[in-house]
């Protein structure tokens, strides 16, 4: 059960990284295409394992971690399309919420995986408990507000990130995690590539290379530190245990960024201030309650 323990750790170390985009999001994603770019171009640094790489794949495992990277970057770039306009800020709950359906689906068709009765209760309860935490509103106000158009964009963008994910989980079947993350490594960047190709967007990412404030470069460098160690743990764990259980796993982020808003509201209202009713409240306590019966489940 190390894929339990390391699941919980990767979605702190998220939560945190969510925190700091809450914070800075006006200021470091002026273009989804660009945001997007950096963030996966940073998959070059995984050329830093070559040394470590000892195993030669086949073309099939080759291709799955490839399309994988490509994959994510594209599930990424979707979702930051839709949270650039003002009403998609519902999107990522959803999104979210969605994830771990898709992949359970197709980890249960590409993959065969299949959970015993305790695993199917926890795989619910996190679930469940997870979409609630994320929702401030019912389901029908939030459909309301984003329309079909962004609807659908954040069923894609879901599908998108089960897909990379389940991928991922076949190659670490059918390899070494290190050989399987470099390659991945590689698809993103690949995929961050192919992101230059249309003209406009490639001159807006060259012309974004600008000096920022160094107070504001630290607390990014500190969120992407933590980002990109959830990321490391989290495919560590998908390729220690089931796919689907450790996706659901990340609802408990969300549990964990209420933490951490409440926290920040209180102690630091002048970065992050937090509305808080005592209805939102009860809704979070009763989610958050979910997860904890879900994973305590998985740790029976």
């Amino acid at each position: 059960m190390n894929w339990l323990y390391i699941g919980l750790v990767a979605y702190f170390l998220n939560a945190i990284s969510f925190v700091v985009s809450k914070v800075m999001l006006k200021d470091l994603i002026p273009n989804p295409w660009v945001y997007t770019f950096f963030v996966n171009i940073l998959g070059v640094l995984v050329i830093f394992l070559l040394p470590f790489s000892f195993f030669v794949p086949s073309l099939a495992v080759v291709l799955a971690a490839l399309a994988s990277g490509v994959t994510y970057v594209y599930a990424l770039l979707i979702l930051y399309k839709l949270l650039a306009r003002e009403e998609a800020s519902q999107v990522v709950p959803l999104t979210g919420g969605m994830t771990p359906v898709f992949v359970f689906v197709m980890a249960f068709f590409w993959l065969g995986e299949f959970l015993n009765v305790d695993q199917m209760v926890g795989f619910i309860l996190i679930v469940v408990g997870g979409f609630v935490v994320a929702h401030e509103e019912s389901v029908k106000e939030r459909l309301a507000h984003m329309g079909p158009k962004l609807f659908w964009g954040s069923v894609l963008s879901a599908a998108l990130f089960g897909a990379s994910q389940v991928l991922m989980k076949f190659v670490f079947n059918n390899d070494t995690f290190v050989n399987g993350f470099m390659l991945r490594g590689f698809g993103a960047v690949l995929g961050a590539a192919f992101l230059l190709l249309p003209e406009k967007q490639r001159k807006a990412i060259l012309i974004s290379f600008k000096p920022s404030n160094v107070k504001t470069g630290f607390i990014f460098i500190a969120g992407q530190v933590a980002a990109l160690a959830s990321f490391v743990l989290v495919n560590y764990a998908f390729s220690l245990g089931p796919v689907s259980l450790v996706n659901a796993l990340s609802g408990i982020q969300y549990a964990f960024l209420f933490g951490f808003v409440v926290f920040l509201s209180k102690k630091y209202p002048k970065f992050l201030k937090e509305p808080l009713k005592r209805g939102i409240v009860w809704q979070k306590v009763i989610s958050i309650i979910l997860i904890t019966a879900g994973v305590a489940v998985l740790f029976i």
